[in-house]
Order: C-alpha cells, then structure tokens, then sequence
C-alpha cells in the first residue's frame, strides 16, 4: 500500500503531470487581466492587438455575447484588410466564430494573403489589395437541420463538429508581392491560409507551392552545433537536424536557426502538406525540423511566442511529446509558475508586452490549435 502511494505521489510530481484546476485558473485569470489591457499596435500602421485578444477569448472559452467579445468583433470586422498578422488572425477568428456565416470575409483575407505572397514565396507585413473587397459570396442555399440536432435549428453540421460548408469561393492571385518577407508573418500566413481552406475557399496551388519552396530552400542546420554529436545526445531521432531563421541562411549567415523560428516553419509545413494531400508525417523537411525542436529543446516560459509555436507545431504534426518530453506539461506547469498576480504574463519591452505574452500563454494553456483531420469540407487548391 505505501509503495502504491509512494507511486501515485512520484507520478504526480513528475513533469509529466498536469494540475488542470491550476491551469483553469491561470486561464481564468489571464481572460480578466486581458479585459482591461491595453491593445498594442503589432508593429507601426498596425493600430492595436484587438484580433490577438479576440482569438485567445475565443479558445478561453468566452461567450460569444459578452460585452467584451461583441465590441472586439466588431472592432475586428471595421477594420481594413492591410497587415499581415492581422488578416491572417482574422480569417482564424471568423472561421472558428461561424464559417458558412462569415465566408465571404474569410474569403476576402484569403484574396489579400494571395496578393501579398511575396516573389519568394515568403509574407511581409502586407498592403492593402484592391481586389479583396471584390470577393463575393453568391447566396447560399438553405441549410438542412443536422440529423444529430446539434449547432442550433438550421444548421448542420460537418465531421469537425463546425457547420457544414455549403458552397467553394475561389480566389485567385491578382497582384504581385514584394520581392521577399519574413518568416515570422510568413507562418501567419499559413495560420490564415488553413483557416480560409477549411472555411470552403479555393486557393492557388501555385501560392502554396511557392511557400513550400521557401521553407523548404530556406531551412537550414545550426552550424554553432556539432550535429552528429547533439544526435548522439538525442537518442531516437535520425536523419538531418535543420531549422529556420527570421530570413534565411544567406540573408542572416550570423542568426542560426532558432526555437520560434523552427517551430513556425514546422507548422506552416505541416499545413500546406495538409492542403496538398501529402503525409506531413513522411516529409523530411518537416522531420529534420522536429529534429531540430528534440535536439534543442526547451521551455522557455519567458518566450511565450516561442510557446505558442511549439505547442502549434505539436499539435499539426500530431505529438504529445518532443524527444522524450512531454512538451504540454512541461510548458503548462512553466507558465502557471511564471503568472504574475494581477494575472499577465511577461513584461513590456521594445519588442513585447504583457498583452501579447499573456496572450500565447492563455493560448498554449489551452491547447487552441485544432489538429488537421480529414474533412469532405475542407477547401480546394486549383491549378
């Protein structure tokens, strides 16, 4: 018997163990800090974070009808489609609302994203494109009661549990982007990419294959790191051990790759495999990248965009650990340790604020990613 108790004590101790009241309760706090923060431009032109704080109440779990929710939507729908980041979260936040009933907005980030891809195959911080506000979603035919009576009269429901797709809207590249980007707005893009397929928008395949083409050509190994030595040290893996930058190895040939970076690239990866039909799990360009997150592994509560990555990256590729950790427990259990009482995360500097770090950890904590499942309603690619 106390053998027994000494076993479920050492389990519960272990970083493999969750306290998921605690993990409720730093959500919890986190929402109310959020109400009232501020709302931070992303960059200059950007105006604010209200589309960042929209999609971390949607996945915390707040109604719909709040007060709050309502006025973060709204302010959210006003605004131009002219910034990378934004549209992206944008489509994520609407197709996660109700994508049949905001479609044709979805559709309309879908048409900016493609006109902002750069030459490369990369995203910058983006421009306005005439073109979006000419997307248009034809009438859609009544929809028919699910036979499971879930989603409310009316409505019926895919394999995914959202509404069912009624109807595909094309969008096509009509513009061309800059010459080059970066990979942080770059993985963004792909974030939002996913969201307009699985909202029922037809995509260029050529927009996506050009992005493969970049994180493919882009990817790089650390070259600070003995890679036969740090495999040695990583028993279970094989093949290479590559990662990505915030450019590239010929722009930046003094930045290795590194963990916010890597992970971005393995989602963005994963996901357009995903909308290609191709087995994520086979292609070595993503496998040298989850070699390198086993390899370099850490938790680093202090790089809550970092954690936001990883557990993205986790999630699309279909993994609960990374090596030999359990990257969800070991990441909660950081971040309800790092939480400050007033409920934030983080702290204002040049480059971040306790509204985004509070943000990605809510997020994390969450585990809002929706994994990447076989669906008759997800988009189209068109030649």
């Amino acid at each position: 018997m106390a053998a027994a108790l000494f076993l479920l004590a050492l389990a519960a101790a272990s970083p493999q163990a969750v306290d998921d009241a605690k993990v409720d309760q730093a959500i919890k706090k986190g929402v109310e800090f959020l109400r009232t923060a501020k709302s931070p431009d992303f960059h200059t032109g950007y105006r604010n974070s209200d589309v960042l704080i929209l999609w971390t109440f949607i996945h915390a779990g707040v109604p719909q009808d709040d007060p709050k929710f309502k006025s973060l939507l709204d302010a959210c729908m006003s605004e131009p489609l002219d910034k990378t980041y934004k549209v992206s979260l944008l489509a994520m936040c609407l197709e996660e609302i109700d994508r049949v009933k905001y479609q044709e907005k979805i559709a309309q980030c879908g048409q900016f994203l493609v006109d902002n891809q750069c030459k490369n195959g990369q995203w910058n911080y983006g421009s306005p494109t005439e073109y979006a506000k000419e997307v248009k979603v034809p009438n859609a035919p009544k929809p028919v009661a699910s036979a499971e009576g879930k989603g409310g009269p009316g409505v019926t429901l895919a394999k995914d549990g959202k509404p069912k797709i009624l109807q595909h809207v094309a969008v096509k590249k009509m513009k061309e982007g800059p010459d080059n980007g970066d990979n942080s707005n770059s993985q963004y893009a792909a974030l939002g990419l996913r969201a307009c397929y699985d909202a029922g928008v037809t995509l260029p395949e050529g927009v996506i294959l050009l992005a493969v083409k970049w994180w493919r050509d882009s990817q790089f190994k650390d070259p600070k790191k003995d890679e036969k030595k740090a495999v040695a040290s990583a028993p279970g893996i094989s093949g290479k051990v590559e990662g990505w930058n915030y450019k590239d190895e010929n722009t930046q040939p003094d930045k290795p790759p590194y963990h916010a970076m890597t992970a971005g690239g393995v989602g963005a990866l994963v996901i357009y495999d995903y909308m290609l039909d191709r087995k994520w799990k086979d292609d070595s360009y993503v496998k040298a990248g989850v070699n390198w997150l086993t390899v370099h592994y850490q938790i680093q509560a202090w790089n809550t965009y970092y954690l936001y990555g990883l557990e993205r990256a986790a999630i699309l590729f279909g993994t609960e650990k990374i090596g030999d950790h359990f990257w969800y427990a070991e990441g909660a259990n950081a971040l309800i340790a790092a939480q400050h009482e007033d409920g934030s995360w983080g702290k204002d500097t040049e480059w971040f604020n306790t509204t985004w770090d509070t943000c990605f950890s809510v997020l994390f904590l969450r585990r809002a990613t929706r994994a990447l499942v076989a669906s008759e309603d997800k988009g189209k690619l068109k030649k």
